[in-house]
């Protein structure tokens, strides 16, 4: 996919547009990813706060910052799990995204995995249930 999550349209996104982005840059974003890769952060923000979270509290978080004007961007690229996410009610695209993350200041981490993920078998079905995640503050 040679398009970002951050290039589609807010009403594929799920979050703001990119022209209430640049007009309000202080808000930040919400990202969520698979995991965390640590090279995606800049080596003098390596202080990290993480805080498990349920799936139904993480929901109800996201659609607060997103009615505070933050902009909600993924970068999974397994269908499953943003099928999972989305039926949380987490406002995310459902086009998966392969693109790499590098951190922004005023970023704010969502890391999901899952619970028991089977080693070499991509899982089809998931559910809310089976999914574990964090949020993440760099420090």
């Amino acid at each position: 996919m040679a398009q970002t999550q951050n290039q589609e349209p807010a009403a594929r996104a799920g979050g703001a547009s990119a022209g209430a982005w640049q007009q309000n840059p202080a808000r930040g974003r919400v990202v969520i990813l698979n995991a965390l890769p640590l090279n995606a952060l800049p080596r003098s923000h390596l202080r990290l706060d993480v805080l498990p979270v349920s799936i139904g509290d993480l929901a109800a978080w996201v659609q607060r910052r997103l009615q505070e004007g933050y902009e909600i961007v993924h970068y999974i690229r397994h269908g499953a799990t943003i099928a999972a996410l989305r039926a949380a009610g987490i406002p995310l695209s459902d086009q998966p995204n392969s693109g790499l993350y590098t951190y922004q200041p005023g970023d704010t981490i969502v890391v999901t995995t899952l619970r028991a993920p089977q080693r070499g078998q991509e899982q089809t079905q998931v559910s809310p249930q089976d999914l574990e995640t964090w949020v993440v503050a760099v420090l």
